[in-house]
């Protein structure tokens, strides 16, 4: 008889899922053959306020809670569970907006690298943004980010690779996870004997059984309500496209309920929840007094806090979304707020049937039931226990950079950006930055001389060159030395010179000169760095002192002299330049400047003369007169001129403390002075005839403004 062939039993997969929340830890033991089935649940709530807002303030409490409820599964169950799946709260969830932006050489297209460089600044402005000036930026890593907008020259641009441009810039927005947060979950499952299986967030959890992959490509949003937060996951396209958070929840709702009755927190609490289920309340406050009270009215009291809520969470919604979804899915226990949803479809102005509520009754391929497990309540403990069967489990991966050992937990697909980012790099300089180049207006002209190219950041991975997006393995050891910026364009004055040196004549002898060059108005030396925007001013020649000494002029004949006299009595001091200077004929100074080919000619006059210091006129005397019938105008006058006691003219050399005199003289006119300005052609024989106004008159005879005078040659008879 031949041997049945057993046929072996498949081995079921077992995943305890742990939901620490605010107000409850609720611990759910799965299994999985063909089906997931629920084996067993414990639920317990805290006994004192051990957690707020989702994150665990007392991690030993919290500790003592986990391993009782393991105590309590493992009892019921026979099995020994050493470790659990758990999801970080939707409050540790940070998203930050940052820009960066970068002045470069606009003669270079934009790379690929330097795109990404400038991506990843911009993640970590964000960083820095959520981590606060006084805190580690280890302690907050990136599990994602996108951009929203690039900027050529300060204006949109869809992608910058291959652009020309002097500006370019990116705004992202960039999720990031506080490991402080994880650290405490982490924490706590190891002082109860436990350690992570796996980890993902309250949001995504919720997600995989809420709205399962066949229902994403519609725009949806899930709300989780609980106690300390709301959690909110955007879905569109089949994918996730965003988070939120408010960090409110039913606790508020609990809170103003103690305000408006004065109760302690766990009998508004238990009031909170028989709202739905009874018409009619009957509760004592911290006073001993009882209050019954129709639940209606006790909810319109209530009603500011419940509006609230909705609206805050209805402007994360659309913050996230960018407008309202199609439809809003709520799990959680403060999702059964009364009137909640009500408020929150017309704070989305979304009908009231596309906001509703998802139970453990609505969620299928789940068999087995629990008094526990039951409502908007159980989808997140579900959905944490059947995300970590369904997906791989999200390990904390450990890599080194620089030899420091930097913890990540797998969001994403781990890279050499993701460490460096944790690690707190400054990344500005993952790729290094091209040198500032120069524009430099040369003689009206503008030139553009580049700087230097930067280099890329050395990145290596395990010794190998990697780049930034070089995927990470757990042990991993990463290297990376910062990129180096390219030098600054550095022009110096020599460098703007073709030719420095040409020649000039002076007093017909060839001169060597150089060129004379000024930099925003002032004279340079060839060694001198020129700023950038600079106006330079090449001159091809030297000024004329120089090239006077050069020529073998003693400098101290190019500097004035200073005379000392007394004109009438009167103390005058003036300096005196003796040398005399022509630029090709036209008279020039000291200060001019001669140009390559100028022919310089100089000549020196030690003293001024007497009409060059003194500021005399000689006064005239104006006579008109009506000569031979025609009108004459006769201009007399002087001066008399004396230096040192001596008589002296004009054009005498002045000597130094000289004495002068100088006194006008005014001659009146004679006849004869006519004969230096009118001409009486003589006869060969015969006498010359003067008459003044009719009588006969001599070349002595005075004459006056008005007067007639004749003059002619008589004949001899």
């Amino acid at each position: 008889m031949a041997k049945q062939r057993l046929k072996k039993s498949k081995k079921p997969q077992r995943v305890l899922a742990l939901d620490i929340g605010t107000r409850s830890i609720v611990g759910v033991l799965l299994e999985k053959t063909d089906e997931v089935v629920i084996r067993a649940v414990e639920y317990l709530e805290h006994e004192a306020r051990s957690m707020y807002d989702g994150q665990i303030h007392d991690v030993e409490a919290v500790a003592a809670e986990i391993a009782l409820i393991r105590s309590h599964l493992e009892k019921t169950t026979g099995l020994k569970l050493k470790k659990a799946a758990v999801a970080a709260a939707g409050r540790a969830l940070q998203t930050a907006t940052a820009t960066a932006t970068v002045s470069r050489p606009h003669m270079f297209e934009v790379t690929w690298e330097e795109t990404k460089a400038l991506e990843l600044e911009a993640v970590q402005k964000a960083q820095k943004k959520i981590a606060g000036t006084d805190k580690n930026l280890r302690d907050h890593f990136c599990i994602g980010y996108s951009v929203v907008n690039y900027t050529l020259e300060d204006e949109v641009i869809q992608n910058l690779v291959g652009q020309t441009g002097s500006k370019i810039g990116v705004e992202i927005i960039a999720t990031f996870l506080p490991r402080v947060v994880v650290d405490s979950l982490i924490s706590a499952l190891r002082m109860a004997g436990m350690e992570a299986s796996s980890l993902t967030l309250e949001p995504i959890a919720a997600l995989a059984v809420a709205i399962p992959p066949q229902m994403r490509l519609l725009n949806l949003a899930l709300v989780d309500i609980g106690a300390g937060t709301s959690d909110i996951a955007v879905v569109q396209k089949g994918k996730i496209v965003a988070y939120a958070m408010v960090p409110v929840g039913g606790d508020e709702i609990t809170e103003r309920l103690a305000e408006e009755y004065l109760l302690d927190f766990n009998t508004a609490e238990k009031v909170k929840r028989q709202l739905g289920e009874e018409e009619t309340l009957t509760f004592a406050d911290v006073l001993e007094n009882r209050i019954t009270e129709p639940a209606s009215s006790i909810i319109e009291r209530i009603q500011p806090a419940i509006k609230e809520l909705a609206v805050s969470v209805a402007r994360e919604i659309l913050m996230a979304n960018g407008k309202t979804p199609d439809a809003v899915i709520c799990v959680g226990g403060g999702s059964l707020t009364p009137g909640l949803l009500q408020e929150l479809a017309g704070a989305l102005e979304l009908p009231l049937n596309r906001v509703g509520i998802r139970t453990r009754e609505n969620l299928e391929g789940i068999i087995g039931e629990h008094p526990a497990l039951t409502g908007p309540q159980a989808v997140t403990p579900l959905g944490i226990g059947i995300n970590a069967m369904a997906s791989r489990p999200l390990p904390l991966v450990k890599v080194r950079v620089n030899n420091h050992e930097i913890p990540l937990w797998a969001l994403q697909e781990i890279t050499v950006s993701t460490a460096l980012l944790a690690s707190g790099f400054n990344l500005t300089h993952l790729f290094g930055r091209p040198g500032m180049g120069k524009t430099i207006e040369v003689n009206g002209t503008l030139r553009h001389f580049k700087g230097g190219l930067g280099t890329p950041a050395n990145i290596r991975v395990n010794g190998v060159l990697a780049g930034i997006d070089t995927p990470l393995q757990a042990g991993d050891s990463v290297e990376f030395i910062p990129g180096q910026d390219g030098e600054d364009a550095q022009i110096a004055v020599r460098d703007l010179l073709e030719d420095g040196e040409g020649t000039i004549f002076v007093n017909g002898e060839p001169i060597t000169a150089q060129a004379q060059v000024y930099v925003n108005g002032r004279l340079a030396g060839w060694d001198d760095i020129v700023p950038d925007r600079a106006q330079v001013r090449i001159i091809k020649g030297q000024p004329v002192a120089e090239l006077l000494i050069k020529a073998g002029v003693n400098q101290e004949k190019l500097n004035p002299r200073t005379f000392h006299f007394y004109v009438n009595d009167r103390d005058i001091t003036r300096e005196w330049h003796p040398l005399r200077v022509c630029i090709n004929g036209n008279e020039a100074s000291l200060e001019s400047h001669a140009e390559f080919g100028d022919r310089v000619d100089y000549s020196f006059q030690e003293a001024p003369t007497l009409r060059q210091i003194l500021d005399v006129k000689e006064e005239e005397t104006t006579v008109e007169l009506v000569v031979n019938n025609e009108p004459v105008v006769l201009r007399r006058g002087g001066i008399v001129l004396q230096m040192n006691g001596k008589s002296a003219t004009l054009d005498d050399t002045l000597e130094d403390e000289a004495v002068l005199k100088v006194t006008p003289q005014v001659l009146s006119p004679i006849v004869s002075d006519l004969l230096t300005q009118i001409t009486v052609m003589p006869k060969p024989s015969g006498n010359l005839v003067i008459k003044v106004n009719g009588a006969e008159a001599g070349f002595t005879t005075p004459i006056k403004s008005g007067d007639r005078v004749d003059l002619y040659w008589d004949e001899l008879e």
